[in-house]
């Protein structure tokens, strides 16, 4: 029971502050999130669970940490084994090849417009990763990045943005924060077989709840207080 107790204190402290400060796992989350200094944390797993028609069995997840001045937000996106991320455009023809990964704003019953060019295509006729701070790990299919003001796509006419109601251009991000604070912002994968009326996996982003300093102090002597009365000897007498 002691032993047990003992895990349980374990588990409680170490799954606090990995929530709060960022972990690094093999083959995992490597992005830190330290909400006391004022950043806020966001994820999201990237499956087909709503997707019409489904095409495959993959998943992805999307970590996202917001600075504290609002204006930049860096990503980390990791990719199973079924889908396929290949550094050669000509190469992409396989059925679970990805050809396009955008940040897209929620509507409902339709595809939302974009927010971010990440990779590949953003149309089947328009080659767009707009990301300057793109990273890509072709062998652990992991895409790591920070999106931010620089990178609202340009008319090269004017040198200004364009406009924010274009379905295609990545956005100005400090215009669509309300969004991602209500939810409202998708990871969407484009394949050869989906193409790009469809998603082939998708997922909704949300705030992740970072407990407080002081919370995570109570929490850490609440589970010290556990199992201290766990170790606490017995005085109770046996009586025949």
């Amino acid at each position: 029971m002691r032993c047990f107790l003992k895990q349980l204190v374990v588990l409680i402290i170490t799954g606090t502050c990995r929530l709060a400060w960022g972990h690094d796992e093999p083959g995992g989350n490597t992005l830190p999130c330290d909400s006391t200094v004022g950043e806020a944390c966001y994820f999201a797993l990237v499956d087909d669970f709503h997707a019409n028609p489904s095409t495959t069995d993959s998943t992805a997840q999307i970590h996202l940490t917001l600075n504290a001045a609002r204006n930049a937000i860096a990503y980390e996106i990791h990719f199973d084994e079924l889908l396929h991320l290949k550094p050669n455009p000509a190469d992409r023809i396989e059925p679970d090849d990805i050809l396009g990964i955008h940040l897209h704003l929620h509507v409902p019953d339709t595809i939302g417009p974009h927010l971010l060019n990440i990779f590949g295509l953003a149309t089947p006729a328009l080659y767009a990763e707009e990301d300057a701070d793109l990273v890509i790990d072709y062998e652990h299919r992991r895409l790591t990045g920070v999106y931010d003001l620089s990178d609202a796509t340009v008319d090269p006419a004017t040198g200004q943005p364009y406009p924010q109601f274009f379905f295609a251009t990545s956005k100005i991000i400090t215009d669509w924060l309300e969004a991602l604070d209500n939810g409202e912002w998708v990871l969407a994968v484009h394949t050869v077989e989906s193409g790009f009326k469809n998603f082939a996996i998708h997922g909704h982003i949300r705030p992740i709840a970072v407990p407080e300093p002081a919370a995570i102090v109570l929490i850490a002597l609440g589970g010290l207080g556990i199992l201290a009365f766990a170790r606490r000897p017995s005085t109770s007498v046996i009586r025949w």
